[in-house]
């Protein structure tokens, strides 16, 4: 069942299939200290698609697997998103799954980990033949999902389907996604640019090509609507050398670059920024140079806050208060992404909890939920 805002995030509890299942590909697979992190990842992509397709229905049943996934931690907990690619793309196979039978398939949660790596790999899989589809057909469906998240995660899931369809081929798939309903555009190429990350890496089952490995080289040359989208995944499929643990070391790894470019290198090198924990995120990113503070706050896991009590919500929005005179956008970003999270529920009940001056922000920023995200996970 849906939560009273729309979808659940994770699960409160999980039944014990599941709790069992994941306990035990754990101890199967998990890698050990010098053990070869590629035999664990073919080890748990197998194993994890014969507990979905052993568990029943995965709309329901993965909510509960992310929510196991989460109380083991480790290896498979900071894994499984990409691992579930694999999964969703074979699950989709198996099970022959359509264009019309693919909301039977999705996942019920906004979960960005298990489920929504599952997702994506569910439509990655009909590449070929959505290709051949009318794209506003194919928008069409990914609206009827039950939830904004949902909705979104289905658009960013077209543009790894076009990139699978396209061998790869960054310019076919964005050119697709040109073609889709301009509020769905940046989203869908976001879904592109992260699978170009997974083919220049090697991760995913994919072999590098010789695209180049370089987000200032890709970004530098992408029109400007893309930009942002470009950089959100770089540094989360391939991390820069140094741990980015502090403002400098954000500053740093964005050095040289300006305007634009640089907006979309500080939100890429947020998103990975002081371990993704949302407060200190947003602190962080009040200390750096005035310019730089709203790029970074587009970075924050806001997701993260969706199990806790909408007074933990609102107080990630009073941080907001470091920024100066980049408040409002700090509010009116943090609420937008806080909306989707909830399903609307954050512009009800969370604008109307925050301070008197920060209320016009919170409710411009969450009303704004139904148009492109561009950065979000």
């Amino acid at each position: 069942m849906l939560s009273a805002c729309g979808a659940s995030h994770r699960p409160q509890a999980t039944t014990p299939t599941v709790g069992a299942g994941v306990q035990a590909l754990v101890r199967l697979c998990d890698p050990g200290e010098g053990s070869s992190l590629a035999r664990a990842r073919e080890c748990y992509q197998r194993r994890l698609l014969a507990l979905v397709s052993a568990v029943g229905a995965p709309s329901t049943e993965l909510p509960q697997v992310d929510a196991a996934v989460e109380r083991e931690g480790g290896f498979l907990a900071d894994n499984c998103h990409i691992l579930m690619h694999w999964v969703g793309r074979n699950y989709a196979l198996e099970h022959h799954v359509s264009l019309g039978s693919l909301q039977t398939y999705l996942p019920r949660t906004n979960d960005p980990g298990c489920s929504a790596g599952f997702a994506h790999g569910l439509i990655s899989a009909l590449g070929r033949s959505i290709n051949r589809l009318d794209p506003r057909s194919v928008a069409a469906a990914c609206a009827r999902s039950s939830t904004r998240y949902q909705a979104y995660s289905c658009v960013h899931g077209l543009g790894h389907a076009y990139m699978r369809a396209y061998n790869e081929e960054l310019p076919l798939a964005l050119r697709m996604c040109g073609r889709l309903p301009r509020g769905d555009v940046v989203d869908c190429a976001q879904g592109a640019f992260h699978d170009y990350w997974f083919a220049a890496t090697g991760a995913d089952g994919l072999v590098p090509q010789g695209q180049t490995t370089s987000p200032r080289v890709l970004c530098g040359r992408q029109p400007a609507r893309f930009v942002r989208a470009c950089w959100y995944r770089a540094y989360m499929s391939s991390p820069p050398s140094r741990a980015l643990n502090t403002p400098a070391d954000l500053a740093a790894v964005c050095a040289g670059l300006s305007s634009l470019q640089r907006q979309g290198c500080i939100t890429g090198a947020s998103a990975i920024f002081n371990s993704a924990r949302p407060d200190r995120q947003v602190e962080g990113c009040a200390d750096l140079a005035a310019p730089d503070r709203v790029a970074c706050a587009r970075g924050v896991a806001t997701q993260d806050l969706t199990t806790k009590p909408m007074q933990a919500m609102v107080r990630l929005l009073t941080l907001c208060d470091r920024f100066g005179e980049q408040r409002r956008g700090c509010v009116a970003w943090l609420a937008k992404a806080l909306n989707v999270d909830t399903n609307g529920r954050f512009l009800a009940v969370g604008c109307a909890a925050v301070g008197l001056r920060d209320q016009t922000a919170c409710r411009a920023g969450a009303a704004s939920w139904r148009g492109p995200l561009e950065t979000f996970s």
